[in-house]
């Protein structure tokens, strides 16, 4: 069994964006460092171990040097910036951010990547080009990374409810959730799906 990944500092894709926010609190409680990778540095506003770099995850030169000097990598595939202007089903920007990713990590000598996203390619892939699709899966195969694929919330924690608390407090359960059981890199070479959902407090 490998050995838990030491994580301080992590990149993050995908700002800005309700999931990314939601990550980028737990990271920060968590006394954690957190680059945001965005394409304009000066929107993010400055606060303690917090730091933001341009860059663009579609693009794997760009991918190793935004990412250098972090321990890990996580990248909101579902979020609004980078599914903006994608096609209908989403799959070519997703294609595009994990074989970017793939190719620029190990170039930056990083090794755990978290990718947060929409993987119903996996489950169907009848109405997609097969030759991206294989060349998907066999990049996934082959890397030499420690990498999750993560299901992304459902609509309840995730669409545009904001004045519900019930849906924000969920966002943020489930991005400590995705911290908590994949950033160590226990789920690596895995897809999973994490509880949304509040968990109740055992009585004593």
């Amino acid at each position: 069994m490998n050995e838990p990944l030491m994580i301080e500092k992590i990149a993050l894709y995908g700002a800005p964006d309700r999931m990314t926010d939601a990550l980028l609190e737990a990271l920060l409680d968590k006394g954690l460092r957190v680059v945001v990778i965005v394409d304009d540095p000066t929107d993010i506003a400055a606060r303690a171990n917090l730091s933001a770099k341009s860059g663009n995850p579609f693009d794997a030169a760009s991918v190793a040097r935004s990412v250098a000097g972090v321990d890990s990598v996580i990248a909101v595939l579902s979020s609004r910036q980078l599914r903006a202007g994608c096609d209908a089903d989403g799959f070519e920007r997703t294609y595009d951010a994990i074989i970017a990713l793939l190719e620029g990590l190990p170039t930056a000598r990083v090794e755990r990547l978290i990718l947060i996203g929409d993987h119903a390619w996996l489950d169907d892939a009848a109405q997609l080009p097969a030759e991206k699709i294989e060349h998907l899966q066999h990049s996934l195969h082959k890397s030499p990374l420690a990498w999750t694929l993560v299901d992304a919330p459902g609509n309840r924690a995730s669409d545009s409810q904001t004045n519900d608390p019930t849906a924000i407090i969920t966002l943020q359960h489930y991005a400590c959730s995705v911290i908590d059981q994949c950033l160590p890199g226990t789920s690596a070479k895995q897809r999973i799906c994490v509880d949304a959902r509040p968990q109740a407090e055992e009585a004593p």
